[in-house]
């Protein structure tokens, strides 16, 4: 019992060891980066950002096509999570597979099939055309719609994972319950179901918009000069002009932004598991 106490104890503190040298220390050098100015100590960046007209913009865009992505893959996610429980137990391996298959593709050409599929010699807009719904001008691709498209295909699959396993830790007993007691499954799934599933719906919503935020490659291949995100603004300002401690602000706001979204979800989430 010992030996192993001893174990746990070396693994915990080589765990923090791991994350307070890849992870904390890099993030604190980029806070340093972004609040220096030729040596000096200044907050000038951050006020750049924040009272700039195109940071401002480039804002919320960020936050706009990052919750609008979110809800999608949550409405889709959950769909496929309940419909992948509700199968039988040999099948429901094959469909899990089936959602994280493309997983096992590199991104880049996941998107270069999505700019084939959604260009103007794609097959949607042929079959749009040909249906007379879309005219010869009309295109999806290099739009803020074709970035939304991008983000849920990257962030379905963690949606999808998270719902499932917290419908699966719905006890069955309790919708046999609620069916003896007269409720409609419609009923049933408003009033336990869903509930209870609340946990999966809150982690896999945590997941996407930390995807859909900070993402980089998705608008790159997809949008266009009007969905450029803050991940391509500091890209941008770090690679192209040359100035570090912008492209480090634009980092740091990102990553405070995703860290108060995923501690308001995080609460959220422990709620949901309070009211069982």
């Amino acid at each position: 019992m010992n030996a192993m106490k001893i174990f746990y104890t070396a693994a915990g503190w080589l765990a923090v060891v791991y994350i307070a040298a890849l992870f904390c220390f890099p993030v604190f050098q980029v806070l340093l980066t972004s609040l220096q100015e030729g040596g000096s100590f200044t907050v000038q960046h951050y006020i750049k950002i924040f009272t700039g007209s195109v940071y401002l913009r480039v804002l919320f865009q960020t936050l706009w096509v990052s919750v609008i992505a979110t809800l999608v893959s949550l409405c889709l996610g959950y769909s496929l999570a309940y419909y992948i429980a509700s199968r039988p137990v040999k099948s429901q391996g094959i469909w899990l597979m089936a959602i994280i298959t493309p997983m096992f593709m590199s991104l880049t050409i996941r998107f270069f099939g999505w700019m084939i599929f959604l260009g103007k010699e794609g097959p949607l807009l042929q079959f749009l055309q040909g249906i007379g719904v879309a005219d010869k001008e009309f295109t999806l691709l290099f739009t803020t719609a074709a970035v939304v498209i991008g983000i849920v295909h990257y962030a379905l699959p963690f949606v999808v994972l998270n719902i499932y396993a917290s419908l699966k830790k719905v006890e069955p007993a309790l919708l046999e319950a609620a069916t003896i007691l007269g409720a409609s499954r419609l009923t049933t799934f408003c009033r336990v179901t869903f509930p209870l599933s609340l946990p999966g719906v809150f982690s896999g919503g945590s997941i996407a918009f930390a995807l859909a935020a900070s993402t980089f490659l998705v608008p790159r291949m997809l949008g266009g000069p009007k969905d450029m995100m803050i991940a391509n603004l500091a890209y941008d300002a770090i690679i192209k002009i040359g100035d570090m401690p912008l492209g480090a602000a634009l980092s740091m706001v990102l990553l405070t932004l995703v860290v108060l979204v995923l501690v308001v979800m995080n609460r959220l989430e422990r709620r949901s598991h309070f009211a069982k």
